[in-house]
């Protein structure tokens, strides 16, 4: 049976799209990075309609060539911090929502959270435990559909993200690694995994030497078995350079 790292074909790196607004980045200067990064070999992208650079991203996606290659990590809640239950139909209208909004027939992989507010381990286990059948029945329903090929759960906590990966459908976990965050490192010997700010969220703020300690971290976070792919905030073409080296 093909492994699922195999199935999905994620790049080696994946394009974080967060910060293009933080950056003042221009339209023109994100389809720049996109057609850098893909030209590289950096073919998979992680967005969100919660970061605020996500309608610059899309429309700077659907006027890039490699639009139709590009592979999907889409971040998406149920249920939301003010919501008090999961909605399977709540989760597929806002996938149908993604798909129409990058412009893409499927979505690679579905970055699932489930939140609480506060974000708590008691109230979100007690709703894995109580809707169990129905997230699974929508997992099956979105693969069915060929909306989504995977689901990987962002846990919050290690000890969701045991209970999570249990459920039929949930196909790895997609959480923070890097040599200061080790707390997933298990996780990701053991299942399927993306990882989540390999650079520590600015490690190379006054770095002397700043493409070796990419390489360094980058290395650092593919040691681990089952890590199928690390997402990177990229704001530049020169910056795309380094990672895909």
């Amino acid at each position: 049976m093909e492994s699922i790292g195999n199935w999905l074909g994620l790049s080696r790196i994946s394009l974080g799209t967060m910060r293009f607004q933080d950056k003042c980045l221009s339209k023109a200067a994100v389809q720049e990075i996109i057609e850098s990064c893909f030209e590289k070999g950096i073919s998979t992208h992680h967005s969100s309609h919660e970061y605020n650079s996500y309608s610059l991203y899309a429309e700077s996606l659907r006027g890039s060539s490699c639009r139709a290659h590009v592979k999907h990590i889409v971040k998406l809640s149920s249920p939301h911090f003010e919501d008090n239950e999961f909605s399977g139909g709540q989760l597929t209208k806002h996938v149908d929502r993604e798909l129409k909004s990058l412009g893409v027939d499927c979505i690679d992989v579905l970055q699932w959270l489930v939140r609480s507010k506060p974000i708590n381990d008691i109230d979100r286990l007690a709703t894995l435990a109580d809707q169990r059948e129905e997230m699974e029945e929508c997992f099956s329903k979105l693969k069915q559909s060929g909306k989504i090929k995977s689901v990987f759960s962002f846990p919050y906590s290690v000890s969701f993200a045991r209970q999570v990966i249990g459920l039929h459908g949930v196909d790895g976990v997609i959480a923070y690694l890097n040599r200061n965050e080790t707390q997933y490192a298990p996780l990701a010997n053991e299942h399927p995994f993306i990882a989540i700010r390999p650079l520590n969220a600015g490690r190379l703020v006054g770095s002397q030497n700043p493409e070796q300690d990419i390489f360094d971290c980058v290395r650092f976070v593919e040691r681990h078995r089952h890590c199928l792919t690390q997402i990177a905030s990229i704001n530049s073409p020169q910056q795309t350079t380094a990672w895909a080296g």
